[in-house]
């Protein structure tokens, strides 16, 4: 005995597209401030995906200069934020990366 069955596999996209930032430098001034007790919002980066669905899905993180600790990213949203000082003269260079990750069905 056996049996049979009818399978559909229905590709509804392929993550054929890299994700963008909306700018290829941000560059923004923040006033001067004291440390915080809670997460300060200081700026969001955006970024977008042509693809649908989990493919277009973006996760954010900061992958250089975080000075020591001073910043962090929402991975989901792109606010970056800090609950440190900021003194005036200061200046702080971060790279964020939103990386392109491919999956195959095999």
């Amino acid at each position: 005995m056996s049996s049979t069955t009818r399978v559909v596999i229905t590709i509804t996209d392929e993550n054929d597209e890299a994700p963008k930032f909306t700018e290829k430098l941000y560059r923004r001034r923040i006033p001067s401030r004291p440390a915080s007790e809670t997460d300060v919002h200081l700026y969001r980066v955006v970024a977008y995906d042509l693809d649908t669905g989990a493919n277009a899905d973006i996760d954010y993180s900061i992958t250089q200069g975080r000075g020591n600790g001073r910043f962090k990213i929402n991975p989901k949203t792109g606010m970056i934020s800090s609950q440190k000082d900021f003194e005036s003269g200061s200046q702080y260079d971060l790279t964020v990366c939103i990386p392109c990750v491919i999956s195959y069905f095999m």
